[in-house]
């Protein structure tokens, strides 16, 4: 069974793991990049690693960044004035090192994160949803225009947003092999993911959307749990962009991509059929593997 997973953030992670955990499933992880930036002069691709770290098992235990990582050059940099609040671990490093290496020698994100994601064991296929450079951008209610990292690390995602861009979209293409793997797909999966920073990302790179709304199998997990985001934005930027409130939120959100909304439990009275759309209630806590699995066997119909 060849499935896509359209990804970003810890959420979409853990589901990853999910999928990757059942025998005879064939994953293709697509995975936004609408987040990466230079830190201390160092190409950062957050969700990318999270995937790849999650996938091999040694994530840390909030879910980003390298189990067991120290911080000892991050910790120096204030000795020289440098805000080190963007935390790089001393393992994270030296990813982000050879990732800007080679990237300025002119080798493509793509060829070179599917060698990384090898060098940790992970055998499934992890794309960034593109080789070209697309850049996040939020405006909050002060209408300063804001980058993600800014956004959402060192302010805290505190700042009421109310626009987004993905800066450099309209120029970009798809990564090779993306759109022959959603076209491939026997299943495309949107994962728990914040659906306006991690997800139209992937969606506003031309033909990406296309493609996903002509598949006859799209299914995406919400990232709400009882109407409201365990951690993380997802809840408030989506209400301040003018969506419902709720599983509705959702729905809006991806309207016209998903055939198939799994919701979690704790949202079981929105199950049956929103308009289009079958809405499914089910276990979507997916820390743990197993029930990352559970979750994956239950979308894949196993």
């Amino acid at each position: 069974m060849r499935i896509v997973e359209l990804s970003g953030g810890v959420g979409g992670a853990r589901l990853a793991v999910g999928l990757d955990r059942i025998p005879d499933v064939e994953l293709t992880v697509v995975v936004n990049i609408g987040d990466d930036e230079v830190i201390q002069g160092f190409h950062v691709s957050p969700d990318l690693d999270t995937v790849i770290y999650t996938l091999a098992g040694i994530q840390g235990p909030e879910g980003w960044g390298r189990a067991g990582d120290t911080f000892v050059t991050n910790t120096e940099l204030a000795r020289f004035g440098i805000d080190n609040t963007f935390q790089l671990g001393d393992l994270d490093l030296a990813l982000n090192m050879t990732r800007t290496q080679r990237l300025g020698a002119g080798e493509p994100l793509s060829k070179i994160m599917s060698d990384i994601a090898r060098s940790f064991g992970v055998e499934s296929h992890v794309l960034p949803a593109s080789d070209d450079r697309i850049e996040t951008r939020l405006l909050n209610d002060q209408g300063e225009w804001l980058g993600f990292q800014e956004y959402f690390v060192i302010r805290q995602h505190r700042d009421v947003i109310k626009e987004v861009v993905y800066d450099g979209d309209d120029r970009a293409t798809p990564a090779p092999g993306v759109m022959e793997a959603i076209e491939r797909a026997d299943q495309v999966v949107i994962g728990p993911s914040n659906p306006p920073l991690s997800i139209w990302p992937v969606l506003a790179i031309p033909g990406v959307r296309d493609a996903v709304e002509s598949h006859p199998a799209v299914t995406a997990i919400s990232p709400l749990i009882g109407g409201k985001a365990l951690k993380g934005p997802a809840a408030s930027v989506m209400a301040s962009l003018g969506l419902p409130p709720g599983i509705e939120g959702v729905l809006e959100a991806y309207e016209g991509v998903v055939d198939r909304l799994i919701v979690d439990h704790a949202d079981q009275a929105h199950a049956g059929r929103e308009g289009e759309v079958e809405v499914t209630a089910a276990e979507t806590m997916i820390k743990e593997p197993e029930r990352a699995e559970a979750l994956a066997r239950l979308l894949l119909g196993i």
